[in-house]
């Protein structure tokens, strides 16, 4: 029997035709290839409100990566937050596979070969028209009251220092255990920010078979780590963490999980893998928060709680990046892309609780429509991870 979040009674989404609800309405112009980049740039700026997706996906990869990246462009189509899209390719075979792909979205679709058009003008003129009907599509698309069951969230941090451990960190696993306990999901990435956390994730896996998941996972990004000649866990590999006042990897990991509360792991996930119930998931990602912003993006998270301490720019253009932040000089200094200050845990003007209700609020007027800094700021990217190289 879940409870419920009563500071997310007033959530509203846009209703997906019995998939996940989006917090966002978005009408993107997405290039599948790094050959139609430019021209689909080109063509969102002539459509006010269009989001442009050029991630400079490549031909020529192998592999898990070729499998990985046919799975991204489905999901970023197929995301929550997606209203409408205009898929862009460079050949006419190619575009008759992703049409025949997306045939079934309830979502409209518009797929577009730039090899099909008669030149360039010819393309940016198409282009346009298809995403002015797109938009006029979008606009029609039916909202409605959201659960807080049908919320799937991202969890991230960066820069950190100690404030993230005693302030956006905390807050951030207090709200995550309402959300688990109203029914909700919540994804946490980074693989190698998780060693020294060993006993945590054994203590806080639902069962062992998910918790040697977790770990064998781990011990792979480290023996990698270790190719270097190097041991990670005594030492930290950001400059910005060592400036603030960490010391280790370790160190920085006891921070890092205080995100995830008490809940405990539903299960581990690859990649950009989507979750399979609700609770809290494990997805195995490299530390660079845009790479495992994308990866929790493609894997259905509708936004994102992202811990700082002192400034990170990254965000994700799928998904609003809501920016928490307990250091009281980040604040005084980059105050302006910070969405919520939790500097009174530090000084005792709240407790903890309160932080995580102030969080659940922020949240909902995100959800509503409020644009989060990086939004403002048109701050992220979708970037994969790559393990072969191209031919």
């Amino acid at each position: 029997m879940y409870t419920t979040l009563p500071d997310l009674d007033e959530l509203m989404c846009w209703e997906r035709g019995g998939l996940a609800p989006g917090l966002r309405n978005h009408v993107i112009a997405f290039s599948t290839v790094a050959l139609t980049d430019q021209v689909t740039r080109q063509a969102a700026t002539r459509v006010p409100g269009t989001l442009a997706l050029t991630p400079q996906f490549e031909r020529g990869i192998r592999g898990a990566d070729a499998s990985l990246q046919k799975r991204a462009i489905a999901a970023v189509v197929n995301h929550p937050n997606v209203g409408a899209a205009l898929v862009v390719t460079h050949d006419r075979a190619a575009a008759e596979a992703l049409k025949e792909q997306f045939s079934s979205l309830s979502k409209p679709v518009a797929v577009i070969a730039l090899m099909a058009e008669n030149g360039l003008d010819a393309a940016l003129q198409s282009m346009t028209g298809q995403l002015s009907l797109l938009h006029e599509a979008a606009v029609a698309t039916p909202r409605r009251p959201m659960e807080a069951a049908e919320l799937t969230v991202a969890l991230e941090c960066g820069g950190s220092d100690a404030s993230s451990s005693v302030c956006a960190n905390p807050a951030i696993g207090r709200f995550v255990d309402r959300l688990v306990a109203a029914g909700g999901t919540a994804i946490v990435s980074e693989t190698a920010e998780f060693l020294g956390g060993e006993a945590v994730v054994r203590q806080q896996s639902k069962t062992a078979v998910i918790a040697e998941d977790i770990l064998r996972r781990m011990a792979r990004v480290e023996a990698l780590m270790l190719e270097s000649g190097e041991d990670y866990r005594g030492v930290n590999p950001t400059q910005e963490n060592m400036e603030a006042g960490l010391t280790t990897l370790t160190e920085k990991t006891m921070g890092a999980l205080c995100k995830i509360g008490s809940s405990s792991f539903e299960g581990c996930l690859a990649f950009g893998e989507a979750p399979t119930g609700a609770g809290l998931f494990f997805m195995d990602t490299p530390f660079f928060s845009p790479t495992s912003l994308s990866g929790m993006a493609l894997g259905g998270a509708q936004i994102s709680l992202f811990a700082i301490g002192v400034f990170n720019p990254s965000g994700m253009p799928l998904m609003p990046v809501l920016k928490i932040c307990g250091n009281p000089a980040t604040v005084a200094t980059w105050g302006n892309c910070v969405d919520l200050d939790v500097t009174g845990l530090i000084d005792g003007r709240y407790s903890l609780e309160q932080a995580a209700d102030n969080l659940s609020a922020t949240l909902c007027r995100v959800a509503n429509g409020e644009l989060t800094a990086s939004e403002r700021q048109n701050e992220g990217q979708l970037i994969l991870p790559r393990t072969l190289a191209a031919l």
